[in-house]
């Protein structure tokens, strides 16, 4: 199963439905992973076809 939940119970402004940064420009992978107890490796190479991926040059 490839599923994920985030709580952001103390963000304010976000609503359901809008968009987020797992990691990216903002969040490093590496950060979200420390938070996870893993590897950002492990993260990355846990995506399927399903998450549509955004390339940014």
């Amino acid at each position: 199963m490839d599923m994920i939940t985030i709580d952001l119970t103390d963000v304010g402004g976000v609503e359901v439905g809008e968009p987020v940064e797992l990691w990216g420009e903002n969040v490093s992978v590496n950060e979200v992973a420390k938070h996870a107890g893993t590897i950002g490796y492990e993260l990355l190479a846990g995506l399927t076809r399903r998450v549509p991926l955004k390339y940014v040059d």
